[in-house]
């Protein structure tokens, strides 16, 4: 085995195993070594992200989006940095053309998911304890999550927690009417899971 390949299995292990820090270390060794590592520029970005760098995270996929414009993965991971910058009108493009890459439903529906728990955890992180997103607090943070969500119900029309969360968004929001929509629809798309 390569000790390029030997050291880039070794910080996939370190990002498996949560040390992100580390991990990160050791893909810059790699991308020292060789720049255009398509595969280390990536799992860097991951590994970023996971820290709740989106910023930094973005430019190693959109790197990678240089190098490899046919991969539809790159693309779903910079928009979901987008969407953690809450730039959603940035991540839409990204978004569509990972899916014209990628057009399987299931590859979909999990995109969507990714998105609607990012969008999960918007909600439910505050002060300290966040991870994801820019820091925002009060209102901007459930618009912020509103747009996170929107998206991934508008990706999978069908998906229960996007519809849930966004009620609960829009309650905070301080709209019952939108409220009651979300809540009505999530449980119709129960229902229909269900039944």
């Amino acid at each position: 085995m390569s000790t390029l390949l030997a050291s880039f299995n070794e910080g996939v292990s370190l990002s498996i195993s949560g040390q992100h820090e580390a991990a990160i270390r050791v893909f810059d060794r790699v991308l020292s070594q060789d720049p255009l590592h398509v595969l280390a520029l990536s799992a860097k970005g991951s590994s970023l992200a996971s820290l709740g760098r989106p910023a930094d995270a973005l430019k190693c996929f959109e790197r990678a989006i240089d190098l490899d414009p046919e991969t539809a993965e790159h693309y779903r991971n910079a928009a979901l940095c987008q969407l953690e910058l809450d730039e959603p009108d940035a991540a839409r493009p990204l978004l569509e053309q990972a899916l014209l890459l990628n057009p399987e439903q299931g590859w979909r529906e999990g995109t969507a998911a990714e998105i609607a728990q990012l969008g999960e955890v918007l909600v439910t992180e505050s002060g300290k304890q966040r991870t994801r997103g820019i820091g925002l607090s009060g209102k901007a943070r459930y618009r912020h999550a509103r747009h996170v969500l929107e998206l991934a119900l508008e990706l999978h029309p069908g998906s229960t927690d996007a519809a849930r969360a966004l009620a609960d968004v829009w309650a905070h929001l301080g709209d019952t009417e939108k409220r009651d929509q979300y809540t009505q629809l999530a449980g119709r798309l129960m229902r229909a899971v269900t039944g």
